[in-house]
């Protein structure tokens, strides 16, 4: 089964094809055909087509070939996340193949599956907070997920870790001191170039509901936001006869 996977929740966009096995009883396995990684000033919405398109060219591709799309849920960027929805949902659409989702956090702390420690996603959110949630590793690429998704400040977080953690993820960069502070010793950091979320691990985590038959509804899917838009905050203000207090 050929899967396209594409991941645009922070500024770091990811695409990638693989070559999955997704029949009988055993567990699924996968091999990377290819995969392309851009962190530029571009927006996702001008640059993740002509990724992919590049990418089936490099390979030798055509898209008819895909069997199935893979797609970074979020949270993350509302904008990034908008994108990447809208794309695979016109090419699912087009292909007529299924289309899975995979959370955010869940694919960036598959970037150090094998930890043997508790690890801690962290995605930058601005307004002074960050996207987590909590998983455990068995030091043999199994984590398991024991915690919600959360957006919440960084002190937040902080005190709902009360062992050694892995932090990875763009969060680190930005409130590093803060971790460092309060969590002191507990608190290990993934080095930078494990910061994002990796579209080979989007398509690595939807395998098993491909092997399952799941897909999304193409017409009623939506991302994980977390945290609910401005616009929507905006409506429930005016609706109260609340004034819009400045963006910080």
């Amino acid at each position: 089964m050929l899967i396209l996977a594409v991941e645009t929740s922070t500024y770091t966009g990811s695409v990638a094809l693989v070559e999955a096995s997704v029949e009988g009883g055993a567990s699924p396995s996968l091999r990377v055909i290819g995969e392309t990684t851009l962190q530029v000033s571009e927006t996702h919405s001008s640059r993740l087509m002509p990724t992919i398109d590049r990418l089936l060219r490099e390979t030798s591709l055509p898209a008819q070939k895909i069997q199935g799309i893979a797609v970074g849920l979020g949270p993350g960027s509302f904008t990034g996340l908008r994108i990447a929805v809208s794309t695979v949902k016109g090419l699912g659409f087009a292909l007529r193949v299924p289309v899975v989702g995979v959370p955010t956090l869940d694919a960036l702390a598959n970037n150090i599956r094998y930890a043997s420690t508790q690890v801690c996603p962290v995605v930058d959110a601005r307004k002074k907070e960050v996207y987590a949630a909590l998983f455990r590793g068995d030091g043999e690429g199994h984590l398991k997920k024991i915690s919600e998704d959360w957006v919440l400040s960084p002190e937040d977080l902080c005190s709902r870790i009360s062992e050694t953690t892995v932090l990875v993820g763009n969060g680190t960069e930005v409130y590093g001191e803060i971790f460092k502070n309060r969590l002191g010793p507990q608190a290990l950091f993934a080095p930078p170039e494990l910061s994002f979320p990796r579209a080979v691990h989007v398509a690595r985590l939807s395998l098993p509901a491909f092997q399952r038959g799941e897909k999304l509804d193409l017409f009623a899917f939506t991302p994980i936001y977390v945290r609910r838009s401005e616009a929507e905050i905006h409506r429930e203000r005016k609706e109260r006869g609340e004034t819009s207090s400045p963006a910080s």
